[in-house]
């Protein structure tokens, strides 16, 4: 026979066991997992990625849009405990006259790239961000905002660039047409479509090396803005505290003043994902020149950089990047582009 007392024991092992399996099906919240995009109103994948490796579609080089530095100002890196507005504020502007867009001048010189574990917001640095190394870039200008869906609309009826093929966004059955989203960024463009996109301003699709710069400036900073926790002032992105996207959807470009870069260049973390020039290679930095890095010259994959508005933390980080088949389309993918600099000096 059993005492009372055993069976009282019986009893308190049965409950503590189920509890702690209740416990384990129910898992934190892994911030720095993906989390799911918005259900989109369309598919938003084109084709899928081949199995053999692709050379760059390019035949032709681009045209031969070149801007004087001789009577252009740079603008000068501005300490960390600067406002946003005091960056933006102080940083000379000039325009691109086949799209409007707001071009800046970055300065030649070398920087710091890749991942610095000791400002990285506290996450790891992910293989392909590693070593941190110096690398010299030449001057270029850089778009400010990512490309809108206004300016895109130029080039298509210019007859220089294709339609894009979904006209919605993440929650908006009419986005790409509809005149209230005119100043927001394009979206689900193909590499191939951004490039051609780029090719008709005169210019290019930034390198890995140029995109990074103008996100972080010489020293390595987890984020445009520093190294302060993003939250939904800063950008439009997950928000890791809460458990949601700050907006679940793009937003008009430029809309996070203090989330600039110390060159004013806007959006480099959050709203959309920005397809860059570089194959990706997950050990290019191993052995990439010091100078003009371009990456490999042939692959499967282009590189995407700067999180989009339903991505965490982690991804916004100025040394992440992902990589994708430069077919793909998706509503957190948008681009800007660089154009070179003429020295007449």
């Amino acid at each position: 026979m059993y005492s009372v007392s055993t069976k009282i024991i019986q009893i308190s092992l049965v409950v503590t066991l189920s509890l702690l399996l209740i416990s384990a099906c129910v898992s934190e919240p892994v911030f720095n997992e993906l989390p799911p995009d918005p259900t989109p109103l369309l598919p938003t994948f084109g084709n899928p990625p081949t199995a053999t490796p692709t050379q760059d579609p390019t035949a032709t080089p681009a045209p031969n849009t070149t801007f004087s530095i001789d009577s252009i100002s740079s603008p000068q890196e501005i300490i960390s405990t600067k406002s946003g507005e005091d960056i933006l504020d102080k940083t000379p502007l000039n325009y691109r006259e086949i799209d409007g867009a707001a071009i800046i001048l970055i300065p030649e010189g070398e920087f710091a790239m890749g991942c610095d574990i000791h400002q990285n917001a506290g996450f790891d640095c992910g293989f392909d961000e590693l070593p941190l190394h110096s690398v010299y870039i030449s001057a270029y200008f850089i778009d400010r905002y990512e490309v809108t869906n206004g300016q895109y609309q130029q080039c298509v009826e210019d007859g220089h660039c294709q339609e894009p093929m979904y006209k919605n966004s993440a929650t908006r059955a009419s986005y790409y047409y509809n005149p209230k989203y005119r100043d927001y960024p394009v979206v689900a463009v193909t590499w191939n479509e951004a490039n051609e996109y780029c090719h008709w301003v005169g210019g290019r699709l930034p390198t890995e090396a140029e995109w990074e710069k103008a996100a972080r400036g010489t020293h390595p900073q987890a984020y445009p803005w520093g190294n302060q926790t993003p939250d939904c002032n800063l950008a439009n992105s997950y928000d890791n505290k809460t458990g949601r996207s700050c907006v679940g959807d793009t937003v008009k470009v430029g809309s996070y003043p203090e989330g600039a870069s110390v060159y004013g260049v806007m959006d480099m973390a959050g709203n959309v994902w920005e397809w860059v020039n570089d194959w990706y290679n997950a050990e290019y930095y191993r052995s990439s020149p010091l100078s003009d890095p371009l990456g490999v010259g042939v692959g499967q994959d282009k590189v995407i950089r700067g999180g989009g508005f339903d991505y965490s933390w982690v991804k916004l980080r100025t040394a992440y990047k992902s990589n994708h088949h430069p077919d793909t389309r998706h509503l957190s993918f948008g681009f800007r582009c660089v154009n070179p600099v003429e020295d007449d000096m």
